[in-house]
């Protein structure tokens, strides 16, 4: 059967409904995640899932169409529930409720070195900006936080629209590192020797493929991630 799993927005998200897709795949279904463009690349660093349009929802004729959004119309019934976010959509269908939620990453191994990014010595990478945080913090306070944390140069992991404005603050293009691809994250974060986030789509992706790594919470419990390879970091007010 071919199945349509539904998540038009959020990198973070969508890489936490993979899981979703590969056990269907697993079972031997076709899947397909219909999300917004610029999320496609990330689909080429997994082989059981390819990414699809919104708007041709009608032309791929999918035998079954599994919407798992929260926002807009779960929003709500997500916040009442107290549940963590996995939880909640996870559960929205019993057939999901237990399954292992930590995504895999199984084409890793094709995705870009850090050094084919010009980056040869040890580094941490520090991705301090993020879109859903409930407490947004000065990234001045971070990158003092992870200085006390690592011995290793530190370099910014950022998005095209967060280096735009890092450039504005100052920062020098060589201390910034911004993937080509969301594909490439998994091993550019699975490669660094130390890595800080904040509670976002890099730190959905650390728990999955790094042993450690400190994460900064969002500041709303709800909406923390957190795996066995976290370690997390408390800024004070």
């Amino acid at each position: 059967m071919k199945i349509c799993l539904v998540y038009h927005m959020r990198l973070g998200d969508i890489i936490r409904i993979l899981p979703i897709a590969r056990c269907l795949a697993s079972q031997g279904h076709t899947v397909y995640v219909e999300c917004l463009e610029p999320y496609w690349g990330l689909f080429n660093c997994v082989s059981y899932a390819r990414p699809a349009r919104p708007e041709d929802r009608e032309a791929m004729k999918y035998g079954r169409v599994i919407d798992l959004q929260v926002w807009p119309h779960r929003y709500q019934d997500y916040r009442r529930s107290g549940l963590p976010w996995s939880d909640f959509v996870f559960g929205l269908f019993p057939e999901f409720a237990k399954l292992d939620r930590r995504p895999v990453f199984d084409l890793i191994g094709e995705q870009p070195m850090l050094a084919e990014y010009g980056i040869r010595e040890p580094v941490c990478l520090f991705a301090p900006m993020g879109y859903s945080q409930g407490r947004q913090y000065d990234i001045t306070t971070l990158l003092d936080a992870c200085a006390e944390l690592t011995q290793h140069r530190i370099v910014f992991l950022v998005d095209a629209l967060q280096l735009g404005h890092l450039r504005e603050q100052g920062v020098p293009d060589r201390d910034m590192l911004c993937a080509r691809s969301p594909a490439h994250l998994p091993r550019l974060i699975r490669d660094a020797d130390d890595f800080f986030t904040v509670n976002s789509a890099p730190c959905i992706i650390a728990g999955a493929v790094r042993k450690h790594f400190w994460h900064v919470p969002s500041g709303i419990a709800q909406d923390d991630q957190f795996s066995e390879a976290s370690q997390v970091v408390t800024i004070p007010d």
